[in-house]
């Protein structure tokens, strides 16, 4: 009892040490704790690995980087997925920190040496919101006359033969907003549609996803996580799961004996604390 009332005692300074510790450690060398799989990421998962080499996706990055903690590891699972399956991926953004993140995401994989223009591209960012997404879906090479980099979309071999956003074989878009935008103008043109969402905004797009106007769903950290583990290929994500957990279970240990210690005092004043 004596050592629980000491633990009470501590200096707060310690819990917070300690609550590092317990999220570093994960996060280096994951422990692998059990996560359920979900309906949602099994159904996005059987899409995504029904595609065959060759097949042409969109990667539409709408999120700033301040919304990347809980989406972008989603956007690291489905690249690795479908580059190691030869799908191309043409990238576009219609927030303008896109091109910046595209950069970043695809690096490694160019240093594997996948080719920009016929394994995948970056489009760049075009302003306008939905409306440019409107106008790039109803004619890509018209909205991007050139890529990011400044070379002609007319002559890229990765583009041959896509005019409109029905050519592409899916499409795949990752957001800290609504889904709405995306169902509005893409869902029409009868093309596979997967959101990779924040974890707040999911529950908001499960109506699109019951009525068809999207195929797949993936929500947050958590379901990148399960996508991760449904490919038995754990990483960033499960990694970033394993983390949270370890730091859940800390902070109910603190509550615990925070207040076991507390009412050891008590008990051992003899209530006086409460009388004062």
């Amino acid at each position: 009892m004596d050592l629980i009332r000491k633990l009470g005692d501590i200096d707060t300074r310690w819990l917070y040490v300690l609550l590092i510790i317990v999220v570093f450690i994960p996060m280096i060398r994951p422990i692998g704790l059990p996560i359920n799989v979900g309906a949602q990421t099994e159904k996005a998962f059987t899409l995504l690995e029904g595609l065959k080499a060759g097949d042409t996706v969109v990667f539409d990055f709408g999120y700033y980087v301040d919304g990347a903690p809980d989406v972008e590891p989603i956007a690291v699972a489905l690249f690795d997925h479908l580059f190691s399956k030869d799908v191309k991926i043409v990238c576009a953004s219609f927030k303008n920190h896109g091109p910046m993140i595209i950069d970043s995401l695809t690096a490694p994989y160019a240093a594997e040496g996948k080719v920009y223009g016929t394994d995948y591209v970056s489009l760049g960012f075009l302003a306008g919101g939905e409306t440019a997404l409107a106008a790039w879906a109803a004619d890509v090479k018209k909205a991007f006359p050139t890529d990011w980099k400044g070379n002609s979309t007319a002559a890229m071999p990765i583009l041959q033969g896509i005019e409109t956003a029905s050519d592409f074989d899916m499409f795949v878009f990752f957001t800290d907003d609504s889904a709405e935008v995306w169902v509005r103008q893409i869902a029409q043109y009868k093309v596979p549609l997967i959101a990779g969402l924040v974890t707040v905004t999911a529950p908001q797009a499960e109506p699109f996803l019951q009525s068809g106007q999207l195929s797949g769903l993936l929500a947050g950290l958590r379901g990148a996580a399960e996508y991760e583990i449904v490919r038995q290929k754990p990483g960033i994500a499960a990694a970033g799961m394993d983390a949270q957990s370890m730091a859940h279970l800390l902070l109910i240990l603190f509550i615990i004996f925070g207040n076991v210690s507390y009412f050891s005092k008590r008990k051992g004043d003899g209530g006086k604390g409460a009388k004062q």
